[in-house]
């Protein structure tokens, strides 16, 4: 039987604690056996962990407080794995009510390894997960919008009723070409940076939130500020440098 297929707003929505019950059910059955879904959904506790290490070493002051409040939020909400990994990694998710007897989720063991990197503050960048690798679906439409698309244009992704805005593109300290864009879908904001690797767009850092029109919170642009810092960005590509790039992908 064909695996649902689970976007990342639907993902985000899951790591909030803001999933209805029904798709979290769906979503859940299908991480028991999707390996490459529970990655997935690791990428985005793994941006935390980016944010969190990024932060540190460009500020001479705490971890801003809504990234703690953030933090302690999914801690409160996560719960004790089997005794057998000695407590030292922690469940994501905990449903409100717990079932009579434990339930084995392996998925969730790379995942809360994520989580335990957040709340201790330490952690490396974990290469995302590649963005129409398998060249069907939103997914698809997007490698091919973020191949040639310039920035500043709004788009309808193919076949979705999805808007794509590409914000800038620029390098990152490898020279890869990068590319930082935001998806509206629903009436929710994703902002992304994504960074070509080997013929593949690789997500590197994904942001949810409300959309609001031309408006991008303190704390959201502080978060991508650090991440831009941590990979030592380069500066937005002239529109002549981006179009160049753009063609040498062809």
């Amino acid at each position: 039987m064909k695996q649902p297929e689970f976007d990342d707003e639907t993902l985000m929505a899951y790591a909030d604690g803001e999933l209805g019950d029904e798709t979290t059910a769906r979503l859940e059955a299908a991480l028991e056996t999707d390996e490459a879904l529970a990655a997935r959904l690791a990428v985005f506790l793994d941006s935390r962990a980016t944010v969190a290490s990024a932060l540190k070493p460009l500020i001479h002051e705490p971890v801003p407080e809504a990234l703690l409040t953030s933090v302690r939020r999914m801690a409160e909400k996560a719960g004790p794995v089997e005794d057998g990994l000695e407590r030292k990694v922690i469940a994501f998710r905990q449903k409100q009510t717990a079932p009579s007897r434990p339930i084995h989720r392996p998925w969730l063991i790379p995942i809360a390894a994520s989580l335990v990197a957040v709340i201790a503050g330490f952690g490396g960048f974990m290469l995302g997960r590649e963005i129409g690798v398998t060249g069907a679906g939103t997914d698809a439409a997007l490698a091919a919008a973020l191949d040639r698309e310039t920035s500043g244009n709004d788009v309808t992704l193919s076949g979705s009723n999805e808007t794509l805005r590409v914000v800038a593109s620029f390098r990152d300290e490898h020279g890869d070409l990068c590319r930082e864009y935001e998806r509206v879908r629903h009436g929710v904001s994703t902002v992304s940076i994504a960074c070509r690797e080997a013929g593949t767009w690789v997500t590197r850092l994904a942001l949810s939130a409300p959309h609001a029109e031309g408006y991008t919170t303190a704390s959201a642009q502080e978060t991508i500020d650090a991440y831009l810092s941590s990979i030592h960005a380069g500066a937005p590509l002239t529109p002549e440098e981006e179009r160049a790039a753009l063609a040498a992908l062809r």
